[in-house]
């Protein structure tokens, strides 16, 4: 389902069961036309985990519109239809399946969940809450549903309430790496730092192979200025955890700040040579050759080309693609690229400094002048002096993600 500002842990192993021979031998034409069209739920489900996969949420949602015309689907697989609506980011049909079938399927704690899930991803939270409370008041809750429901205060402003379903669930759950990370969540979002390090600190002891403890660990260290021991932090998370893209993105980016770019370059180069795939990283990359060495274009380029490829939606590495080609006499391409970028913003009048102000240059470099006329105007009257560094963007950006997994 849809990424959410709060963790929330999912139920795993929601397996469908195979399809029951319905049509028996007595003459039926609609069983016969069943068994002429069988609805091979089996098959389509796996179709569908493997478009899940490739976050082809599209093609995911067609087949199961598909399989909900099916008549002989078992209460089991409609239910996993409408979990799967849910991977698929569609959390209204997922929530309008899950009503549909019988609260005891697949059981009644999983079915409370899923409904309360589904009603926190569409944004329903005193919904989910209601869900909930009712789950407990049943005697049907675990530590997901406690998970659930601290989030689901903290979305409603409910603070004290959230805090004190989280610590009680920290409390009942010691083990539980998200009664931990909520936790650090919460006292972010209240501006309570030092708080949040602390229990950052209590989620590495008791989670010590845990990198993504380590990794939220050194996120809040970043913010608190302490360089030396997020750099800690972010080394072992990405040891535990070596495929992750964003521990070695935040080991360059401190050995970046202090002027260590032939240090950050290794680290990326590394991640990138042990097989990491990840726009950032190249475009990170392209950042510290600059800095190296201005002049040496072409790798330059080629690191901005593959972020790109990677990601074309990658707007800090549009605009600084967009600045070079500006930069070496190429208008036409620069004013691609930054128009790309600057549509990329959600609000672009507000966000968007950088790429509109190197858009105004790069159509007053192309001989459009009334374009180009238009956009200074537009940025001397929206945007406050100053050049918003487009790397700090992107790194407060990965920072919040990571303190918001």
């Amino acid at each position: 389902m849809m990424r959410r500002t709060l963790r929330i842990r999912r139920a795993r192993g929601l397996n469908s069961i195979l399809l029951g021979l319905l049509c028996l031998a007595a003459p039926c034409v609609r069983c016969a036309a069943q068994m002429e069209k069988p609805c091979l739920a089996d098959q389509k489900f796996a179709t569908v985990g493997s478009l899940l996969e490739t976050k082809d949420y599209s093609g995911a949602k067609s087949l199961l519109r598909g399989l909900e015309s099916c008549s002989l689907l078992s209460p089991l697989q409609r239910f996993n239809v409408g979990w799967l609506y849910g991977k698929a980011h569609d959390s209204t049909d997922a929530l309008r399946i899950f009503k549909s079938v019988q609260a005891d399927m697949p059981d009644r704690l999983t079915h409370g969940y899923a409904i309360a899930l589904a009603e926190f991803e569409s944004a329903q939270y005193q919904a989910a809450v209601t869900t909930l409370i009712e789950l407990r008041t049943k005697g049907v809750f675990d530590a997901k549903c406690a998970d659930l429901l601290g989030v689901s205060y903290s979305k409603l402003g409910r603070y004290q309430d959230a805090y004190a379903e989280m610590a009680e669930n920290l409390h009942q759950n010691p083990s539980n790496p998200y009664a931990y990370f909520n936790l650090i969540t919460l006292f972010v979002d209240t501006g309570e730092l030092d708080k949040a390090a602390e229990v950052a600190d209590m989620a590495v002891d008791a989670l010590s192979q845990n990198g993504e403890a380590l990794f939220m660990r050194g996120s809040i260290e970043l913010s608190q200025s302490k360089a030396e021991e997020a750099y800690r932090d972010f080394a072992s998370a990405a040891q535990l955890s070596p495929h992750a893209p964003d521990p070695p993105f935040f080991m360059a980016l401190v050995d970046y700040r202090q002027s260590k770019f032939d240090e950050a370059t290794q680290v990326l180069r590394n991640a990138i040579s042990a097989g990491i795939v990840d726009s950032d990283l190249h475009y990170l990359l392209a950042e510290c050759l600059i800095r190296m060495d201005e002049a040496n274009a072409a790798a330059i380029l080629s690191e901005l080309n593959e972020a790109i490829r990677l990601n074309p939606n990658s707007v800090s590495a549009r605009v600084l693609r967009g600045e070079r080609f500006l930069e070496s006499g190429r208008p036409r391409d620069a004013i691609a690229d930054l128009k790309i970028a600057r549509g990329l913003e959600p609000h672009s009048e507000r966000d968007a400094r950088n790429a509109t102000y190197l858009l105004a240059r790069a159509y007053a470099a192309a001989g459009e002048k009334e374009e180009a006329k238009a956009l200074f105007a537009q940025f001397s009257s929206r945007f406050s002096a100053g050049k918003t560094d487009t790397l700090d963007r992107l790194s407060d950006e990965k920072m919040q993600a990571a303190l918001h997994p």
